[in-house]
């Protein structure tokens, strides 16, 4: 055999066995994927098809390798933040050119009948501040949360004491095969011994009627929603209300309400786009939100009287380090009246307010409040087995522990501003604090903070320290 023909068949050998191993490197990692199969275990009262409604794949598609550890991430994250689990795992168990999903879920516990104890303040820093024993309301709240395993919500509150309330709120979320419709409807009574009837010094001045109510309050409430995606959702609220005020209340602020009289009925039509991917709803550490919202109180209807208000809030988390992560968020609002009116012109210190000026409250015509965080990471989520309690939708916990530096910032804009107020100017706190993170959507925050008066304190709060809707 001559030289060449020895060299050519070496040469073709060589080339078979490069062709066979290339061909072996691809089968071990092909560029696409099948979904074979998905198996979910510990969905003892969730139906699967809720489970399968947040994945990003599902059974039949072919997934890019590449992308199939970010779709697991993010189902996780999906899957938790419908509030239904503890924990949840997705396990990938590969397969030739394919794989099979197993999701690992421990459900929460979903019936929450308990007593109610709760202060009457804007917030709990406030109560601790003024300390009234008699400002207590009591009742039973019950919670039912995926009634039925189709993540629908029942929820019945009946207070007694300083206050008095009555509300029923029913939710379900898909009505609907494709799962993107939903309905609802809220019913609300509510009646005050106490409540504010203007500001003095950047504070509310309350009156307090101990032998009878200062204000009742009827809402009827029908709303729809529609989820198109994954991180989509729209919801149209259609409401009645009924508001009426003592006439002492309204001798002390005659612009109580739009129609200067101490009672309103009107019609509100109201929509609001959700677009959130942040990884957590409860404590987000990456991702984003985009809220906006739009509200018409009085459609001309009962009244002509009425407001508009334009909302919006933006928020932004990400993650700098293995360790730090930062947080911004920003609220602002716009409301368009035909008339003034102290209950329909709420701005910083109600729902929303900057930290460190908790006790600061201004009314306006608009508003913004920015709020930035940067957290350190301690204790990263860890998982305890509490093996003395007998179910595991308790013995199973996870905690977490942040170190959290802010800076807030917010104006309020007022043409009806009085003396004293903080309305009409720039505001700003600071401070830091630390963040326990739990199971069942449990944030405790007990922070120093600083503000543009010079004034500090540490304040103790429960939630995320992220801006509400």
């Amino acid at each position: 055999m001559s030289f060449y023909r020895i060299l050519f068949v070496v040469l073709e050998m060589s080339m078979l066995f490069h062709n066979n191993v290339y061909s072996q490197n691809n089968a071990d990692k092909p560029d696409s994927l099948l979904i074979s199969d998905i198996i979910i275990e510990g969905n003892k009262k969730t139906k699967e098809h809720i489970i399968l409604r947040e994945l990003l794949f599902k059974k039949g598609d072919m997934i890019d390798a590449g992308s199939l550890e970010y779709l697991k991430t993010k189902s996780e994250e999906n899957l938790l933040n419908t509030s239904l689990f503890n924990f949840v795992t997705i396990e990938i168990i590969p397969e030739y050119r394919s794989v099979q999903i197993v999701i690992l879920l421990q459900e929460r516990w979903y019936v929450w009948p308990y007593p109610v104890l709760e202060q009457a303040d804007r917030n709990f820093s406030s109560f601790l501040r003024n300390q009234e024993w008699s400002r207590i309301d009591y009742g039973l709240f019950v919670l039912v949360n995926n009634f039925r395993g189709h993540k629908e919500i029942l929820k019945l509150k009946m207070i007694f004491g300083y206050n008095n309330r009555f509300a029923l709120y029913c939710y379900k979320p898909f009505v609907d095969k494709q799962q993107k419709v939903g309905f609802g409807i809220d019913i609300d009574f509510f009646r005050n011994h106490e409540v504010p009837f203007n500001i003095l010094k950047s504070e509310l001045i309350y009156l307090k009627m101990n032998d009878s109510y200062a204000r009742k309050t009827l809402k009827l409430s029908n709303f729809y929603t529609y989820r198109p995606h994954l991180y989509t959702s729209h919801l149209l609220n259609i409401k009645f209300s009924t508001i009426w005020v003592a006439d002492s209340v309204f001798a002390l602020n005659n612009q109580y309400f739009w129609d200067n009289t101490n009672e309103v009925s009107f019609f509100t039509l109201g929509y609001i786009y959700n677009y959130d991917k942040r990884d957590s709803k409860v404590y987000p550490l990456t991702g984003y939100r985009i809220f906006l919202s739009a509200v018409k109180n009085g459609l001309g209807v009962v009244t002509d009287k009425g407001n508009f208000e334009v909302k919006s809030v933006l928020e932004k988390n990400i993650k700098i380090h293995p360790k730090f992560y930062a947080n911004t968020s920003l609220i602002g609002s716009i409301n368009f009246s035909n008339q003034k009116s102290f209950y329909f012109s709420e701005a910083i210190g109600y729902n929303n307010y900057l930290r460190g000026m908790e006790y600061y409250v201004t009314n306006g015509e608009s508003y913004y409040i920015s709020k930035t965080n940067l957290k350190y990471e301690i204790l990263p989520q860890t998982k305890l087995n509490l093996n003395f309690i007998p179910t595991d939708k308790f013995s199973k916990v996870h905690i977490a522990l942040y170190a959290n530096v802010f800076m807030d910032t917010g104006y309020a804009n007022s043409e009806f501003s009085t003396a004293n107020s903080i309305a009409n100017e720039f505001l700003y706190s600071g401070g830091f604090g630390i963040d326990f993170v739990t199971y069942y959507d449990k944030v405790l925050r007990i922070e120093y903070s600083l503000n543009k008066f010079g004034e500090h304190g540490i304040f103790v709060h429960l939630g995320a320290p992220i801006i509400e809707k």
